[in-house]
């Protein structure tokens, strides 16, 4: 029996160790995905070898943006959170708040699922599986506690007209709109951008500085690819709900489009070959489709679902999106995941590895990622207000234009922010 026994701790220390090295292999692939992906964006070579950013570079960073702007910058070491604020006047502010990563991380997951528990969506499900069962007062809680650790009070964040985040851990998935400052959302006090690190940020704004800062950012798309409500897969693991109303919100968007400016799949033509073949070509690619995202095995158990096809599976895996690299870099600058959780995924002290990053890192600039699923019909809605946004707006581009569709959305349909604070935009703006 003892021998029993002690076979069994070993076996479980060995897996243990397993596993601790492979998720020490997945985050070094990761960053080695980064490094290659700023090496075409034209990064200095020592921002890539060293993984230094020197502070004095932030202020200029976000010097060029019309709007009174701050950078907030989240890392964790030595037990703690570090909160930097940089601000376009060379303020420098810093906070630490003692917190284990795993209690942070905890607490990020519940602010989430504060919101998304009751979305009422159509979401699929593991075959068999229950749903989460945590107490809303313990979901509350988390979001009270996220509210006041990650907004200082001597930030003064309430003077400022556009945040940008970088991000660590799973600080991405949080619905940052939904979040208050003092007693108002955030969304009614600011618009806000998640940069995927500083170097991107830099890396961005090296670039366009010089396209944007002399004329109007607009999005004419002549060459742009939807994807709708494929016919889901037979799996014996996953269930896939029908979405109807991903079909309509395709319609409503492209009732606008010029004509043979746009290709929609959906159904059965909505297949992985399809959508693979002429990837590199579109400036705009959407997917009104679902998403799974998984925090064990990102990068294959991740992945849009298209519709089955004798030639492949139906599964657009993460490391399928970011290898496109390897055959072109995406020359789509906005990518619009209507598809629940595509925000989440493996989180470490570089952020999230998950399907919003993995386009970038296949060249999109920015990726709008929706952190839990809401009903396909009020998604067609807050989608219409958005793409009608991107036709106005001419500053924080495509931000302010989500920011501006969730303000119509919140004042004029509904003002419960599950149904309008799940939608973010991962990528730096213009």
């Amino acid at each position: 029996m003892k021998k029993s026994i002690l076979y069994i701790i070993i076996c479980f220390v060995t897996l243990q160790s397993s596993l601790a090295q492979n998720d020490k292999d997945l985050i070094e692939l990761h960053k080695e995905n980064l490094k290659d992906l700023y090496k075409q964006r034209g990064a200095p070579e020592e921002w890539v070898t060293t993984g230094r950013v020197n502070e004095d570079y932030l202020s200029w960073c976000i010097d060029h943006y019309k709007k009174k702007t701050a950078l907030l910058v989240y890392s964790y070491d030595n037990d703690s959170l570090r909160i930097n604020l940089f601000d376009q006047s060379e303020k420098k502010l810093e906070s630490s708040i003692a917190v284990s990563k795993e209690t942070l991380i905890q607490q990020i997951n519940n602010s989430n699922l504060f919101f998304s528990k009751t979305n009422g969506g159509i979401s699929p499900k593991m075959r068999g599986s229950s749903p989460i069962s945590v107490p809303n007062k313990k979901l509350k809680s988390s979001y009270e506690y996220i509210n006041k650790t990650l907004f200082p009070d001597e930030f003064k964040l309430t003077s400022y007209e556009h945040i940008i985040i970088v991000p660590t851990l799973n600080i991405s998935i949080l619905p940052f709109y939904a979040l208050k400052i003092n007693d108002d959302y955030i969304i009614d006090l600011m618009s806000y951008s998640i940069a995927p690190s500083l170097f991107e940020l830099m890396v961005s704004n090296k670039v366009n500085q010089s396209d944007y800062s002399s004329k109007k950012v607009s999005y004419n798309w002549n060459n742009a690819l939807f994807v709708s409500n494929p016919k889901f897969p037979n799996d014996s693991i996953w269930e896939f709900p029908n979405l109807p109303g991903a079909e309509k919100e395709v319609v409503q968007i492209t009732s606008t489009f010029k004509p043979n400016s746009f290709t929609i799949l959906n159904r059965e033509a909505a297949t992985k070959k399809k959508v693979l073949e002429s990837i590199c070509d579109y400036d705009l690619l959407y997917f009104a489709t679902h998403g799974i995202s998984n925090s064990e095995n990102p990068m294959e158990s991740s992945f849009l679902v298209l519709a089955d096809s004798e030639n492949s599976s139906s599964y657009l895996s993460l490391s399928e999106i970011m290898n496109v690299r390897y055959d072109c870099m995406l020359k789509s600058d906005l990518v619009v995941l209507s598809a629940c959780q595509t925000g989440l995924g493996k989180s470490h002290e570089g952020g999230i590895i998950g399907l919003a990053r993995s386009f970038q890192i296949a060249g999109a600039n920015h990726v709008l990622m929706s952190l839990w699923n809401i009903s396909d019909n009020e998604t067609a809605t807050l989608m219409k207000f958005f793409f009608n946004e991107l036709k106005i707006v001419n500053e924080l581009m495509p931000h302010e234009a989500l920011r501006n569709a969730i303000l119509k959305y919140k004042n004029e349909v509904n003002d419960d922010p599950k149904y309008w604070a799940a939608f973010s935009i991962f990528g730096v703006p213009y």
